[in-house]
């Protein structure tokens, strides 16, 4: 699989809170927030494109 790198920024609560479960978890933050961004946009594609064919039917 290819990747690449964004860079985004986040507040100081939010990046200690991902520290904290990157090592519950025992990964590192960058590979804990690429899961979690890949898991939450299948969600939001799929909802969406639920949400047009709602608008626009088939």
């Amino acid at each position: 699989m290819k990747t690449s790198t964004i860079t985004i920024r986040l507040p100081l609560e939010v990046l200690h809170e991902i520290d904290h479960l990157a090592k519950l978890t025992k990964l590192r933050p960058s590979v804990l927030c690429s899961y979690v961004l890949q898991e939450k946009t299948h969600e939001w594609v799929k909802e969406y494109g639920e949400k047009i064919m709602e608008e626009y039917g088939d």
